[in-house]
């Protein structure tokens, strides 16, 4: 045997090993071994950091005993992508370990979450065709499991959504990749990448992974879904899982490589929608893990709106590729950081301390901007991303940054308090423990400040004009959430009734608040009046896009269509 060959073969084995593991441990969770396998959760993830670390950028190696002779490798995106996804992963195994120690379905759950961690790390090292949708289809379905786990009402009814969401996407993404390889001749993603694109391809994509990113209008399963899924699991879904998506936008739409105006332009209107309507809907929430739902919702929109930066041109895509990047880092591990402190709260089941108040408005704030956090440093390449395309991008940017920063720390700054409300009825279970939520601050304080690919947007971000304009957004964040809460949870409802309310209830009330002024000028009684009619409006429309069999209603319409377009 040859040198190449020996290492074509370790390579194969050690790449292997990243996914296998986990799956294997899944078979075991059904034979008697089911106890040990889940005191060594934690050891699943172990090969995936094992290769994100020292495995090299470039390696690929073809497997042909694995799925139709399927390719194996890994990039530089790829190596970002695998180890933060093994990172997330790594925290939420301790996390879970502990808190199910007593349930009497952790065996089914931990069934679901090493089957669903087996396909995140596989679809990032997949370079095949078959093997990338197995991975993909793999980890979107076991995270099902995770979603029923609590087997009530709700979970089962958000269950029935998340599925028939998850079975338009499928069907969306293989008819999208059937196309691709029926214009390239080829099952390697490579070579898939190179082909010119029907808009109808694009369209599909977008619909295949924008689903898994909660991208407008699938979004409808991400906040019932975050609430109903227990905190560890929603943990990868917010900071794992859900840059699966992102990934497959890179893989299959290669921003850099390809330039498509009008695909440009569809994903940054979509993805400004979600930014804005991702905080409104989040205000809207009661319940923490909802509120998070909706900052992912918002957060998942400004990355959308870079990725459509970037398909302008091949200049712009070879810049926005490490912004995206950096963003998808950023807000992984300050997402997860507030599952995990969230998941500590509750646990602990008594008021926060000063400690923990400030170490949970840390990745909170982070995601607004606020100056020397990693949102600052991504806040700072987004801009310059703008700016690098002149107008009008760079003068939208000036508007839009600024608008976002400012309703996220509403957003953020809603969940803390409703976080707050929570631990009054929450009952302490002795599981609580620090570290996690420690060493996931630690990460969101360190890692981008650390790391060398972004350390030209870090010093940028220390420019005074940049603390300035990173400040300010948060600071009027702040003064409008002290009016907000003030406001939204004292309405006064129908006679001498009061109850607490957010969102567009409240809107109505102030709105009526206006009507009742005597002194307005008849283009304001137009305008009140006309807001006045659309807000139930839209908030029926929310509660209609959620219903599970008008979603299956979509599904089957989506079918159908495809059925002719392939005819």
């Amino acid at each position: 045997m040859t040198p190449v060959a020996l290492e074509t073969i370790i390579h194969a084995l050690i790449l292997s090993s990243t996914a296998g593991i986990p799956l294997i441990m899944a078979a075991l969770c059904c034979t008697p071994l089911k106890t040990r396998v889940i005191g060594l959760l934690p050891w699943a993830t172990v090969p995936a950091l094992f290769v994100a670390l020292t495995a090299p950028s470039d390696v690929v190696v073809e497997v042909g005993w694995f799925f139709m002779g399927g390719r194996m490798g890994l990039d530089g995106t790829g190596k970002i992508f695998l180890s933060l996804a093994a990172f997330v992963w790594l925290l939420a195994s301790f996390s879970s370990r502990s808190l199910l120690k007593h349930d009497h379905n952790q065996v089914r759950f931990h069934l679901f979450f090493l089957t669903a961690m087996a396909g995140n790390f596989g679809l990032i090292l997949a370079q095949g065709i078959f093997g990338y949708y197995l991975f993909f289809a793999m980890m979107s379905f076991a995270a099902y499991g995770l979603v029923i786990h609590k087997g009530n009402k709700e979970a089962l009814s958000v269950g029935r959504l998340y599925l028939l969401l998850v079975m338009i996407g499928e069907v969306a993404l293989f008819t999208a990749l059937i196309i691709l390889v029926h214009s390239s001749g080829s099952l390697a993603l490579a070579d898939v990448a190179r082909v010119p694109y029907h808009p109808l391809t694009f369209v599909l994509l977008f619909i295949g992974f924008g689903i898994k990113i909660g991208a407008l209008p699938f979004h409808g399963w991400v906040m019932p879904a975050y609430q109903a899924t227990p905190p560890p699991a929603a943990a990868v879904l917010a900071g794992a899982m859900v840059n699966a998506g992102i990934l497959g936008w890179l893989r299959f739409l290669p921003i850099g490589h390809i330039s498509c105006p009008q695909g440009a332009m569809l994903f940054i209107v979509m993805g400004a929608l979600a930014a804005v309507y991702g905080v409104i809907v989040g205000l809207r929430q009661k319940q923490a893990g909802a509120v998070l739902g909706g900052s992912s919702i918002s957060q998942m929109g400004l990355i959308t709106v870079i990725f459509g930066l970037g398909l302008f041109d091949q200049a712009a895509g070879v810049h926005a590729v490490p912004i995206l990047t950096l963003y998808v880092v950023h807000h992984s591990l300050a997402k997860s950081s507030l599952f995990f402190g969230y998941d500590l709260i509750v646990r602990q089941g008594r008021t926060l301390s000063h400690l923990q108040l400030v170490a949970i408005l840390l990745p909170a704030l982070a995601l607004a901007g606020l100056p020397f956090t990693s949102g600052a440093i991504t806040k700072t390449g987004f801009k310059e991303l703008a700016l690098s395309l002149g107008e009008p991008w760079s003068g939208l940017s000036a508007f839009f940054l600024p608008l976002t920063a400012i309703a996220t720390t509403v957003l953020m700054l809603h969940f803390v308090a409703v976080l707050r409300r929570s631990v009054k009825n929450a009952k302490a279970d002795g599981t609580a423990n620090p570290i996690l939520f420690t060493l996931s601050c630690i990460a969101v304080a360190g890692t981008l400040w650390l790391w060398p690919a972004a350390s030209n947007f870090a010093n940028d971000s220390l420019a005074g004009i940049k603390l300035l304009q990173g400040l300010w957004p948060v600071a009027t964040g702040c003064v409008l959430f002290l009016v907000w809460d003030r406001i939204s949870f004292t309405t006064e409802l129908v006679g001498d009734n009061r109850k607490r309310q957010t969102g567009f209830d409240t809107i109505i009330c102030l709105l009526s608040r206006l009507q009742e002024k005597e002194e307005q000028k008849p283009q304001q009684e137009r305008l009140v009046l006309f807001l006045h009619r659309l807000v139930p409006n839209l908030r029926r429309a929310e509660k209609i896009m959620g219903r599970w069999k008008v979603v299956g209603l979509s599904y089957i319409t989506l079918c159908l269509c495809l059925l002719f377009l392939l005819l």
